[in-house]
């Protein structure tokens, strides 16, 4: 997810902070801490994982200049002896090896890497930052807390630490010790993305103030105090049971617990500023407007299990999974069907174009159904979990096709449009 990953970033560039601006062709902006072009597809990071689009829909791509490096606080002494020379050029080995291990998205690797390093040099605060991005992106976030604490400890002035640790008390739905935590972060360093969530924290804190709390097994659910508490147990048994069936059809069970943000409908908009369009949200929180309901409703259940999905993917894939197959799935699984009308737009959109060029025209919600749905097809659902698999263990989107339907992308898609 974009948040713990903007720290990977960081590292990698050595304390640069930066977040590029691609401009894109209809006049819209889209603004990423991490982005990289593969052949014809731009791959940019999301709140929903790596993103793919068209680049011929890319105008230009706005690289800002990085920020002035914070001073560490890391000793800078020369080294005493042999043997300290010898510990620091190892630590310094180990951590190129695990930044290098990101960048290729094998998380245990770079967690074996930075780990080891910490036991040589614990007092290099970038190898705890690295560790702690490897075992968030495996769902092991237990793992890390103990090292970020005790680099902050070590390092009170580092800003890294102190905005991973609000990763992580963020996704234990401790969200003032998160908003805490990235004040000092933004307090030593200030910058847009802390800033961004800053001012998320403060509205969340701000409409969820009196709201219940209700925990499952795998789900962490909060609630407006205008639910019914008999409804919100119901829909806590519902996610229940869909995690089951998710986690059975798609061979993964998420390690960390899901949080889930009931709200009211204006309360939702608040603080996920989202448009009225969008009728609900995963940014590694469920977040859906249920307010008004005495009971789950088909609409209700479909958008529960689609923001479920879009979770369950995430966490399988560990955020390497473009829209289109995150968004086909999620509607798949909600049990969403295609209708008549559906098909024939879909058909008007690749009239005239490269269809592994889709979305070029603009992302298309029933033609990303339509694709996934011709994938289910050729090797029943087995086929797409096994690209999952793939994606999960780093490959790219097109390397894990080919391997699973033993033909390219853009075959795969002139074979659909047709």
């Amino acid at each position: 997810m974009r948040t713990i990953l903007a720290a990977a970033l960081v590292l990698m560039t050595a304390g640069a902070v930066r977040a590029d601006i691609i401009h894109l062709r209809g006049g819209g902006r889209i603004q990423t801490d991490h982005w990289r072009r593969d052949g014809n597809v731009l791959l940019y990071e999301s709140p929903a994982g790596m993103i793919g689009i068209p680049y011929a829909e890319v105008d230009r791509i706005e690289p800002t200049e990085p920020a002035p490096p914070v001073k560490s606080s890391e000793p800078v002494a020369e080294p005493q002896g042999p043997a300290q020379a010898q510990a620091i050029a190892g630590a310094g080995g180990l951590i190129e090896q695990g930044k290098q291990a990101l960048l290729g998205r094998d998380f245990e690797a770079a967690a074996e890497r930075f780990l080891e390093s910490i036991r040589r040099r614990p007092d290099i605060s970038a190898a705890r930052v690295g560790y702690a991005v490897a075992v968030f992106a495996m769902d092991r976030d237990g793992l890390a807390l103990s090292v970020i604490r005790e680099g902050i400890a070590l390092d009170p002035d580092n800003p890294d630490l102190h905005e991973v640790l609000g990763d992580l008390r963020n996704r234990e739905e401790r969200v003032e010790d998160a908003l805490q935590a990235w004040r000092q972060a933004h307090h030593i360093a200030p910058g847009e993305r802390l800033q961004e969530k800053i001012e998320k924290a403060e509205r969340e804190l701000q409409a969820g103030r009196d709201y219940a709390f209700s925990t499952a097994p795998h789900f962490n659910v909060r609630y407006g105090d205008g639910m019914d508490p008999g409804l919100a147990a119901e829909i806590v048994d519902y996610l229940e049971e869909q995690y089951w069936i998710l986690a059975d059809t798609l061979m993964h069970a998420p390690e960390q617990p899901i949080t889930v943000l009931l709200y009211p409908e204006q309360e939702f908009r608040d603080v996920t500023l989202a448009p009225e369009q969008v009728a609900g949200l995963y940014d590694g929180k469920i977040r859906v407007p249920l307010g008004g309901l005495s009971r789950i409703d088909p609409r209700s259940s479909r958008l529960l299990v689609h923001e479920l999905t879009h979770a369950v993917v995430r966490s399988k894939t560990r955020g390497n999974c473009p829209r289109w197959l995150h968004e086909g799935l999620a509607q798949r699984f909600e049990g969403r069907t295609l209708s008549r009308s559906d098909g024939e737009a879909t058909l008007k959109m690749l009239e005239g174009i490269d269809p592994s060029r889709w979305e070029s025209k603009g992302f298309s919600y029933p033609a990303a159904l339509s694709l996934v749905r011709f994938l289910e097809w050729i090797r029943d659902i087995v086929g797409l979990v096994m690209v999952l698999e793939r994606l999960g263990g780093g490959v790219e989107v097109q390397d894990g096709l080919l391997s699973v339907y033993f033909v390219d992308h853009g075959e795969l898609c002139r074979r659909w449009s047709v």
